[in-house]
């Protein structure tokens, strides 16, 4: 099965690193124009080089995506220079380790305005610039934490819920405009964010998993590529779990003992 995003301009928020990288890669790789942001420039930077020495283009700058003005002028300046934006995902995120207990009223602020106001944010640019194109995707990036909270990760766990919840609300309002909304729901991928939890408990956390491996960004990817494609077109308001398994049951290390 082909999926090709020949003339399909695509943003990736947190574009730079890990996930958001392989999804804006993938992208680019199967002929879409692809747009990235992230906070560091020195980041966009890096990214865009990667980019250019694999042969691709790729437009980015550097956006707060919590700050309303920072993200519309960067969706601005993405649908001059593309001409529109027909996919969109809202992929960045922050993750600090603290317990919900623990976590000062500011730090809470700063997860709940980067994790999930800048999807809410996703939503009204979707609603803008891809009713111009006659319809599009929006992309929301959950997590496993949406469907099972983790002590220690209390603020993300719980601004990742928000963000499950907003994909079903913004497919209903967005549909009438041709616009699908969808989520992804990673589990443990090996980047740059897990591998201090990785390299602590690598053993455990692949017990959890039924296939019994860590994930590769590049397989979230090419679920994500899957879900923006003509090929989903009847799927919206749900999120899709790309966990290899993880937690199907109870035990899922017992198939593999026996």
């Amino acid at each position: 099965m082909e999926i090709r995003f020949d003339g399909k301009a695509v943003v990736v928020t947190g574009g730079t690193t890990g996930i958001g990288y392989s999804i804006a890669e993938a992208f680019a790789k199967e002929g879409a124009s692809v747009a990235i942001c992230a906070r560091s420039k020195e980041g966009v930077d890096s990214a865009l080089q990667q980019f250019k020495d694999k042969g691709f283009s790729a437009y980015g700058e550097s956006v707060d995506v919590s700050v309303r003005d920072s993200l519309f002028g960067f969706a601005d300046r993405v649908e001059e220079k593309f001409g529109g934006i027909d996919i969109w995902v809202s992929n960045a995120a922050v993750c600090p380790l603290m317990k919900v207990i623990d976590t000062p009223e500011d730090l809470w602020d700063q997860v709940m305005d980067i994790n999930v106001k800048s999807v809410y944010f996703g939503g009204l640019i979707a609603a803008d610039k891809m009713k111009k194109r006659g319809g599009g995707v929006l992309i929301n990036g959950a997590s496993f934490s949406s469907l099972m909270p983790s002590v220690g990760y209390g603020v993300y766990s719980v601004s990742k819920g928000a963000v499950f919840n907003l994909t079903k609300v913004l497919a209903a309002e967005l549909a009438p405009y041709n616009i699908r909304v969808v989520g992804y729901i990673p589990g443990i991928v090996v980047t740059r964010m897990t591998e201090k939890i990785i390299a602590a408990k690598k053993d455990i956390l692949e017990s959890q998993v039924a296939l019994n491996y860590l994930g590769q960004p590049q397989e979230i990817a090419d679920a994500v590529l899957y879900l923006a494609s003509d090929k989903a077109s009847y799927i919206t308001g749900t999120s899709i779990e790309i966990t290899g398994g993880k937690f199907c049951v109870q035990n899922p290390a017992a198939a593999w003992e026996s």
